[in-house]
Parts: C-alpha cells; structure tokens; sequence
C-alpha cells in the first residue's frame, strides 16, 4: 500500500468516526429538547363546580399539571350561554378558583358544561389547543381568530396573552 491509499483510509475512518459522533450529539440534544418541551409545555386541568345560573358567571376548578402558563383562554359553554376568560398559572399550580363572566347566549343548549376552546402559552411563547388533544399551534393569532369567527364571537372576546395586542 502506497502513503496515499493509507492517507486516504485513515480520512475515511476519521469521516466515519465524526459522522458516528455527531449522530450520538443530535441524538442527545433532541432528547434533551423533547423533556424540556415536556417539562415546560403547561398541562391545564379544568373541573366544573357548582350549578349554572342563567346570566351569571360559573365558577371552575383549574389547576396546572405541567410547566407554567404564562398567558391562556377558556371559553365554556353551559346550559344556554358562553362564557370566557383568560388564564395565568404558575409551574404546577394546585387548583385554583375562578369565575368565567357570562358573554352571550348560545345557539344551542348544552345538557353538560364543556370547553369550546382552551388554549396555553408557555415560558418559550408556544401556544397549545387542549380541546384538540394538546397539539401545537403555529400562528396563535390566526388560530385564535379562526376558532372565534367559527364561534361567532368576534369582537366579544380577546385574549392579549395568547395572541398578542392588534397592532393599529
């Protein structure tokens, strides 16, 4: 074997070597991004109590089972009516009361409480849907304007926190 064809085999092991390495690094770092997604990403629980009285607020259980949230917003549809309200809490919180005012009547009667749309924003600015499962929202403006014109509610309800102020 010539110098040149040595030369060229010792590259190749060290290209090899480097490429090994490098994959074990990206390896690493996308664990270590995926538990801090999990450790950050906020996890809201919601729990109805109490009765619904027509044209007053309704009280909610909300406790936070993940990172905080930094900024959110519940709309909830009970009996008759919609009522909405924006969220903050911090890393853990144990459940929390609050009261959601009454916003408009509905289009449909609800036999139990549900939640049309509950949404998080986290420590890094991601905003969450919980009502679809906790997925990832990209545009929270967008989204949050689509969810409020499929609910007829444009203009009643604003959540600054999660979608940011409107630039005028």
């Amino acid at each position: 074997m010539s110098t040149e064809q040595i030369l060229v085999l010792v590259a190749a092991a060290a290209a090899v070597w480097a490429a090994f390495f490098a994959t074990h690094a990206d390896w690493a770092t996308r664990r270590a991004m995926k538990r801090w997604d999990t450790a950050s990403k906020p996890v809201p629980n919601i729990v109805f109590t109490g009765q619904v009285a027509s044209g007053q607020a309704i009280d909610l259980e909300v406790e936070n089972l993940g990172g905080t949230l930094t900024g959110g917003g519940v709309i909830v549809h009970a009996g008759d009516e919609l009522y909405a309200g924006e969220l903050t809490l911090p890393q853990n919180a144990p459940a929390r009361h609050i009261s959601l005012p009454f916003i408009v009547k509905a289009w449909k009667r609800a036999l139990e409480p549900e939640c049309l749309v509950l949404v998080a924003r986290d420590v890094s600015g991601r905003c969450w849907d919980y009502v679809d499962g906790g997925k990832p929202i990209k545009n929270p403006r967008r989204w949050l304007s689509g969810q409020l014109r499929e609910l007829r509610m444009q203009g009643m309800v604003d959540f600054p926190s999660v979608a940011g102020r409107e630039k005028r």
